[in-house]
């Protein structure tokens, strides 16, 4: 774990300090996102901390059970949290180092960076906040979060155990993924001892498909694309999105399918989003590194797991993306 002082003793500082909190994290949050500020949340109201949770996106309705009481999020509105985002003691940014990835809260966040911690496990590019604990070797940033909040002397209580544990589980695909290690298991078996239930976690996340869902994924994956016989892709356009009532719907999912697809190293989703962007979702096993491929295109992430957000017709990102992808294969 590095940062720009030593991790637990900044964390330490700055907690001692500070008594409202405002936490947020990325846009369309996952469970690594929500799971790590609920987490952090109980830990400060335990410590008799002021704390609101803000985010941009409101929570995927599989994850909304880890709403409950004090740790509801507020989905951000300029008239609302500009002021409470400016006038807090601190702002902890989690799971997001890059500013481009807050969207509507970019502007203000931005203009807050000085009182910003950021704890992430993602690469870091250019970051602006005033203090920062990275570590890229950690799993999920639900890991960090764990680790710093024991080191405070904290033992999770049974919602934070859980939060966590979803933070790491989902990171990690159910630790399939390659960056599932050692440090994860262990955690994974703490959290358990203090009261996360697997099953529980797993049904709520992904035995609850809605219908708008199962429609997307069946529509997608009808008309799925296979380059090089190793590149899997779809493509999500608004209009289908709109047709099957399936604007709220995390489609994540649909990139593990492409993946156990035999012979599959590589998956790609591009989704058409409002104001002439696509967001272009990047998913691969084994060596095949997308992160250097998302990283030409000012996206970011992890070696098996990227994102980039493009301007352009989807027509057109398709094609820069595959063209490109196309290239580092053949290279």
């Amino acid at each position: 774990m590095s940062s720009d002082r030593d991790a637990h003793t900044l964390f330490a500082e700055l907690c001692g300090k500070a008594e409202h909190y405002v936490l947020t994290t990325h846009m369309q949050p996952d469970g690594d996102a929500l799971g790590s500020e609920v987490g952090l949340a109980r830990f400060l109201l335990s410590r008799g901390k002021r704390v609101q949770l803000v985010n941009q996106d409101p929570t995927p309705e599989p994850l909304s059970f880890l709403e409950i009481d004090e740790q509801r999020v507020e989905v951000y509105s300029p008239e609302e949290h500009d002021t409470l985002l400016r006038s807090c003691d601190l702002i902890v940014l989690v799971d997001n180092s890059a500013p481009d990835r807050l969207g509507r809260m970019e502007g203000i966040m931005a203009e807050t960076a000085g009182h910003t911690l950021c704890i992430d496990h993602h690469p870091s590019r250019d970051t602006p906040w005033s203090h920062l604990v990275l570590d890229e070797q950690a799993c999920a940033t639900a890991v960090l979060i764990y680790e710093l909040l024991r080191g405070a002397g904290w033992t999770p209580d049974r919602q934070a155990a859980e939060a966590l544990y979803v933070g790491l589980a989902t990171d990690t695909g159910f630790f399939r993924f390659n960056s599932t290690d050692a440090r994860a298991h262990d955690i994974a078996a703490e959290l358990l001892r203090l009261g996360a239930e697997p099953p529980k976690v797993y049904r709520s996340i992904y035995e609850r498909n809605s219908l708008a869902f199962t429609r997307l994924m069946g529509h997608a994956l009808a008309d799925v694309r296979v380059e090089q016989g190793v590149v899997a892709l779809v493509v999500l356009t608004r209009e289908l999105v709109g047709r099957l009532d399936a604007e709220d719907v995390d489609p994540s999912e649909i990139m593990t399918a492409l993946l156990a697809m035999d012979g599959i190293t590589v998956a790609l989703m591009f989704r058409e989003l409002d104001g002439g962007c696509v967001k272009v979702s990047l998913r691969s096993k084994g060596v095949m590194d997308v992160h250097g491929l998302a990283s030409e295109f000012g996206g970011g992430g992890h070696r098996n797991a990227s994102g980039i957000v493009m301007q352009g017709s989807v027509d057109d990102v398709v094609r820069t993306v595959i063209s490109r992808a196309s290239a580092l294969l053949a290279g």
